[in-house]
């Protein structure tokens, strides 16, 4: 679900491997997943991954996941390799946004739909890159301090923006969803103050900063690649594992949060990466922390209306469902995961 436009029509795009790879487009094609635009191209010289970044990204920002995705290479951890120029760079710009290109690896991707017998794969090379990435040098982020600086009213002002967009487009088919999914969030956020010391004495690692089912890259039953570092930090363990398995399509149709299998989910993790008693504990609160503050795909729907709005919204609903199945069912999640000491 790319969120802009792209700036490259088929003539753009061939002039700009030409000049800055020096490779000859025969066929492009339009990668359906991820937010930034991404194309599968077909060049004389073999086939890449060509990505166009959001225009947030700076050259900085993919030079560093350029280096890391070098140094997992050199550790053996499956990744895609970048390509470098004609200049010898790993990256570089056209139109205001930062381009990279990528060798191909053939797989399938899903968003939201991995299939459950991929699960205990994801868990694995999640733990495998926490261990991996031990060491390396990251930035901080949804950290101890972050938490503390979230503000209330900040947040609270936020929503009451949104509302008021809605209350402009009343006659929307979605108003009365979205302005129940506000007033939930709101609600939910009332209980910041509480939640925020559960960032306090937890795990912090290196990790993927997405790491989500369309990145992994799937063949014969099995994760075979880890692709796109673009947002990589050091985070909260916990945050990455809960995020990953409920992305990976938990409570997609509607059923329940199924506690006993995201259990299962962490402790193939802990296999490769270990949890303390206190991540375990906070694991549901962590998440609904960092999910009652988003507004992903309802500003995007109201106030953006950027490209594919619709699918974005639909996005949205089912990611506040989750938070209010996590919410109902938090005491509940944090003591199956303890028995997993």
């Amino acid at each position: 679900m790319a969120i802009e436009k792209s700036v490259f029509d088929r003539d753009k795009m061939q002039a700009f491997l030409l000049q800055e790879y020096g490779f000859h487009l025969s066929e492009s094609r339009r990668l359906p997943l991820g937010t930034a635009n991404c194309y599968k191209v077909n060049c004389t010289e073999g086939t890449y991954f060509f990505k166009e970044y959001q225009k947030e990204f700076t050259v900085q920002d993919v030079k560093r996941e350029t280096e890391l995705v070098a140094y997992l290479s050199s550790k053996d951890f499956p990744v895609a390799k970048f390509i470098k120029t004609i200049s010898g760079d790993s990256c570089t710009q056209f139109e205001g946004h930062v381009i990279s290109l990528q060798e191909y690896l053939e797989g399938t991707s899903y968003l939201n739909d991995l299939p459950h017998e991929l699960l205990k794969d994801s868990a694995r090379y999640l733990g495998l890159l926490h261990s991996v990435l031990k060491d390396y040098p990251m930035e901080s982020k949804l950290d101890e301090k972050w938490a503390e600086s979230i503000s209330v009213e900040a947040v609270n002002k936020k929503y009451d923006r949104l509302l008021e967009a809605l209350e402009r487009e009343n006659r929307d088919p979605n108003y009365s969803r979205i302005k129940e999914d506000f007033l939930f969030k709101k609600e939910l956020f009332g209980h910041i103050e509480e939640m925020k010391g559960y960032f306090k004495g937890i795990t912090y690692t290196p990790s993927h900063g997405d790491y989500t089912s369309c990145q992994l890259l799937c063949d014969e039953g099995h994760v075979k690649a880890v692709i796109d570092f673009a947002s990589a930090a050091k985070l909260p363990a916990i945050w990455e594992i809960m995020r990953s398995y409920i992305q990976a399509g938990a409570c997609r149709a509607g059923e329940a949060f199924d506690i006993a299998d995201f259990a299962q989910y962490v402790k193939e993790y802990m296999k490769y990466a270990p949890l303390t008693k206190r991540d375990l504990e906070a694991m549901p609160y962590v998440y609904l922390f960092q999910l009652s503050r988003s507004a992903y795909g309802y500003e995007e729907y109201l106030i953006d209306k950027t490209e594919n709005r619709e699918a974005l919204l639909d996005f949205a609903f089912w990611r506040t469902d989750i938070c209010r199945e996590v919410y109902r069912k938090a005491d509940a999640i944090s003591a199956a995961l303890l028995q997993l000491l």
